[in-house]
């Protein structure tokens, strides 16, 4: 992968604890930033941070300490950071023997971290604190004339629910300067200020909607240092000699910076992030640029050549600096090709509104876009006439707006160039030791429908991933990763998807999280946590082989499936299914009915260890390879409170057949059948059907005193259910002495065929 990371994994003290049935769980942090070459304390809030916590990094480190009045609940780490430390947005992840917790941002740079405070005594500074509904928090220092500093709030990034609003004010509360929603900052706050006079200022934070969620924590930064959200260009395709970078920021010291891109891996060509080393006193998220897999440029100098950039496919980086600003390029493309060209502005946090227009060069128009339905970045596809080998795009803004963070980048490609993205919403999976736990893997797909073979590079000894690929034309796997009887090694990993087509390598990162990947872009977040559960209360496995053709439409599957209990544990077990199906929608509703779905749920006594489940296949499904699991749920002796939960491993089906049999009409059965009568009982008798249900019809049937045999019809409706039909008999009735007088009852099996 094209990035710098690091896993630290630290196991330094016991706590004393009984086990714990849920992963650890961060749910504050004293400090929201560390500072380099020093040591910082931290102290981490949540649940099963113990015993014998492991912290897992993702920056380099001298030392991680855990204090020893560390317990469950409260975990004080003590990290010392090098020098050197490069300023960025870190990740520190909590595994204990009950797996492993959700990430925890934390900001590292130059700056001191302290609590939030009334005062602060001395700048440089990294306040952290919390705020929410619509609390307004103050402090305040003194200043000189002429200091110029930075005021920035970090908070969203940090992954907090404030909107931060941001302002200072002089000693007769006259505002000098606020920030709310910097769209470059991800919508935190960020101003630049030079102060007028010696004095006392102010600093003022609230929430810009006056409504701050929970969590509202943030990271309070107020000093002289560097800092920028973009680069320039946007994307570089692979080591671009001589290739340098350019800081967008609103700042009067933009500088000159090289690149930094890793050597190749070993899964590349894939799009990925570079964060850019930036020198001096930065402070923030490291600007990223994309590593492309298609020819990349620069949007020409105003004094170049008119020229072609070159052939589609393509990317080209720009930035509308001037208001009023139109970019203009020209492209060459083949003739009769169909291609899509698209902005990306707004999904990259730039703050250009813009507006693309496709010509021919020689002014005519082939197509235009303004906005696409999930984003104002605009996409459009259009077709080159004959005759026509170069075309003229142009970018700008819909309100004209420009500035030096004004920045976009265009791609051109055929519109059958193959593509895809993978996400998989977790963002930790904890397994249990000896058993497995699946993650469910999306693919979304242009230009081919072949299978993605998936890859998780790096796991650890006694960790395995099995499933690893998405089927050809599916759309979703459920990958299957199972840990050893004796794993205890926690991880952060990612996934990589891999495809080759017509010679040419496709890679892309998972994106891990809710947030849906962009075709063309790096997921912001590629990795995911893989913790241990040393000791699980239930492990659920299959107890049989069966067929990969186990599937039928309208048929059912039987599933053996097998159970282990941990020490002391005796509940009974519910089972439920999962699959890599979409819930079928009708008339906007879930439709079980045309599910893959269990026939009926089953709860396995405490005293049992073996279940056959019976799999349900709908009459109506994909012809496609399918994925199933079985999770079960530990019950309490009161059959409802759930104590643990485990997963078999998926297994993989695909249908028998494609075909699917049922009878859509009216079905009528004929019954033949002969009366025998007493001796010198000669009496007309009436045959009839008992038991029907009132959707089917039989009229009764009169045999003549002098006849014996008889003919009986029903008709059943089309899609009747065998067990409304499990009740019919036959009976026949005569007067005698004037009374009805029955015979014997003939049970009658009906079956339509329905299931």
């Amino acid at each position: 992968m094209l990035r710098f990371a690091m896993l630290l994994g630290l196991a330094l003290v016991c706590f004393t604890a009984t086990t714990l049935p849920a992963a650890p769980r961060v749910t504050d942090v004293s400090l929201r930033g560390l500072t380099a070459g020093k040591t910082t304390r931290l102290t981490l809030q949540g649940n099963q941070l113990g015993p014998n916590p492991e912290i897992k990094l993702d920056f380099p480190t001298n030392a991680v300490r855990v204090l020893p009045e560390s317990n469950a609940k409260s975990l004080v780490l003590e990290i010392d950071l090098p020098e050197d430390a490069p300023p960025r947005h870190g990740k520190l992840r909590v595994a204990t023997a009950t797996g492993i917790s959700s990430p925890v941002t934390l900001g590292i740079d130059a700056l001191p971290s302290v609590p939030f405070a009334e005062n602060i005594e001395s700048l440089p500074i990294a306040m952290t604190g919390s705020l929410t509904g619509a609390e307004l928090l103050a402090t305040s220092f003194q200043g000189t004339k002429g200091e110029q500093l930075v005021i920035e709030v970090e908070a969203q990034r940090l992954g907090s629910k404030l909107l931060p609003l941001v302002s200072i004010v002089d000693e007769r509360d006259t505002q000098l300067a606020y920030s709310s929603r910097v769209t470059t900052a991800r919508d935190d706050a960020r101003f630049v200020v030079e102060l007028p006079e010696d004095g006392t200022y102010t600093i003022k934070l609230q929430d810009a909607l006056f409504r701050g969620g929970k969590p509202g924590f943030f990271r309070l930064k107020v000093g002289e240092f560097r800092f920028a959200d973009l680069a320039f260009p946007l994307a570089l395709r692979g080591k671009q000699e001589g290739a340098s970078l350019n800081l967008l920021t609103t700042a009067d010291d933009d500088i000159d910076v090289p690149a930094i891109l890793p050597e190749s891996s070993t899964v590349e060509p894939a799009l990925a992030n570079v964060p850019v080393v930036v020198p001096g006193s930065f402070s923030g998220r490291r600007p990223r640029i994309l590593h492309s897999d298609i020819p990349e440029f620069r949007e020409p100098k105003p004094d170049s050549q008119p020229g072609s950039l070159g052939s589609a496919p393509l990317g080209i980086s720009g930035v509308l600096a001037e208001p009023k600003e139109r970019d203009v390029f020209l492209i060459d493309v083949t003739p009769g090709t169909k291609y899509r060209a698209e902005v990306f502005a707004e999904r990259i946090h730039s703050p250009v509104d813009a507006v693309l227009v496709i010509q021919k060069a020689d002014g005519g128009k082939l197509a235009a876009s303004d906005d696409q339905n999930d984003t104002p970045d605009p996409a459009t596809t259009f077709d080159v006439p004959e005759g026509v080998t170069q075309i003229k795009l142009l970018v700008r803004d819909v309100a004209h707006a420009a500035g030096p963070t004004h920045a976009y980048r265009v791609t051109v490609t055929p519109e059958s160039w193959a593509d895809f993205t993978l996400q998989a919403k977790p963002v930790s999976l904890n397994i249990p030791a000896g058993g497995s736990t699946t993650l469910e893997v999306v693919a979304k797909r242009r230009g081919f429908d072949g299978a993605i073979k998936l890859n998780v590079p790096e796991l650890p000894e006694g960790l395995t991933a099995s499933l690893d690929e998405i089927p050809a034309r599916a759309d979703r796997a459920l990958v299957t990763f199972s840990a050893a009887a004796d794993a205890n090694q926690s991880a952060v990993v990612s996934i990589v998807g891999t495809v080759e087509i017509a010679g040419r390598t496709i890679s892309r990162v998972t994106a891990i999280g809710p947030e849906e990947p962009t075709f063309g872009l790096a997921p912001e977040n590629d990795q995911i946590g893989i913790g241990i559960i040393q000791k699980p209360k239930l492990l659920v496995a299959w107890s049989g082989d069966l067929p990969e053709t186990a599937l039928g439409l309208g048929q059912v599957t039987a599933l053996p499936v097998r159970v282990t209990r941990g020490e002391n544990q005796k509940g009974s077990v519910r089972f439920s299914l999962i699959t890599s199906q979409v819930m079928p929608q009708k008339d906007g509703k879930p439709d079980p009915s045309q599910a893959l779905r269990l026939e009926k749920e089953l709860t396995l006594p405490a005293d049992q260890s073996d279940a056959t489940l019976t799999l349900v296949t709908p009459t109506q499904l994909k012809d496609i390879a399918w994925d199933v699991a079985v999770k079960g749920e530990l019950l309490a002796g009161d059959g409802k409170k759930v104590l643990a939960t485990a997963e078999s491993p998926a297994r993989r089906f695909s249908l028998g057949s494609p075909l699917f049999l049922a009878l859509t009409g009216e079905a009528v059965v004929r019954l033949k059948g002969t009366i025998s009568r007493a001796g010198g009982f000669q009496q007309p008798v009436i045959v009839v059907a008992n038991g029907l249900p009132k959707e089917a019809k039989s009229d009764a049937v009169e045999v003549a005193a002098d006849q014996s045999e008889f003919t009986l019809e029903i008709t059943l409706p089309p899609g009747i259910a065998a067990e409304q039909l499990a009740n019919v008999k036959l009976v026949a009735t005569a007067k005698r002495n004037g009374e009805d007088a029955p015979s014997n009852q003939v049970p009658i099996r009906l079956d339509t065929g329905a299931k």
